[in-house]
């Protein structure tokens, strides 16, 4: 399925890439603490998230953009909003641990239309655009998602206090082993994937983490969760939701 704006967002995120990983087996730059202590940015960040900017503002001028280290923000003039994270996982990044990724999105009044991950450590280029009821990866249609039983299941999730809560505890036996690998927009492609076969995170849902693996995960027929009291972003094959029980109050 053609579509400008996903394939622009794939071209510049496999440059963007690219960049990333020549900074990451070359000089990332300084490292400095932003939000807290274990919240970092580098100067390879901001300098790949400025060629990301210009190369989507260039070809779409009206367009607007959000980046996760703010360089190049403006509000669009077409309803269409990019979004980028020139580095997810910037402690893995900056610590040479070789799982992060580059994300590169867009967005429009009715949510995520275009999204591309570009895992260059493995030369993986995630992409879907909505509408197609495809998952692309490097291009071409990704292969079909594993089928897997909940209790065969593997899951990405990172909830914090909010696994003592009695619907999260209630999943002690029932599931199979659980990651937290350090890179939540790559988390979410690999569950499109089936590497993973759910995601559940507890997380400020920000649209350079979220949406490309969102419209990703639309795309391959799993359900979307949100609960923005609770902060909880969770992906799953449709139906397990209720199987497992995870609505609140219930049981």
């Amino acid at each position: 399925m053609h579509d400008p704006r996903l394939t622009l967002a794939e071209t510049v995120a496999a440059e963007a890439g690219r960049q990333a990983l020549a900074a990451f087996r070359g000089d990332i730059g300084a490292v400095r603490a932003k939000r807290g202590q274990h919240d970092v940015v580098a100067e390879a960040d901001e300098r790949i998230e400025r060629f990301v900017a210009q190369s989507l503002l260039t070809a779409f001028p009206g367009d607007g953009m959000v980046g996760e280290e703010g360089t190049s923000d403006r509000a669009s003039e077409t309803g269409f909003t990019w979004t980028v994270d020139p580095v997810d996982g910037t402690w893995n990044f900056a610590s040479g641990i070789p799982h992060w990724c580059v994300v590169v999105a867009c967005a429009d009044a009715e949510g995520p239309v275009a999204g591309a991950i570009c895992d260059p450590v493995r030369d993986e280029l995630w992409s879907a655009v909505r509408g197609s009821g495809e998952l692309r990866l490097n291009g071409a249609v990704a292969p079909p998602r594993p089928v897997r039983a909940i209790a065969d299941s593997t899951w990405a999730a990172a909830l914090g206090r909010a696994y003592a809560e009695p619907r999260w505890r209630a999943l002690m036996g029932r599931l199979g082993p659980i990651r937290i690998m350090g890179s939540l927009a790559l988390d979410l492609a690999w569950t499109a994937a089936g590497r993973l076969d759910a995601f559940a995170y507890t997380c400020d849902r920000k649209p350079w983490d979220v949406w490309a693996g969102q419209v990703m995960a639309r795309e391959r027929g799993l359900i979307v969760r949100e609960e923005p009291e609770s902060r909880l972003l969770a992906v799953m094959p449709p139906g397990w939701w209720e199987e497992l029980d995870l609505e609140v109050g219930a049981g």
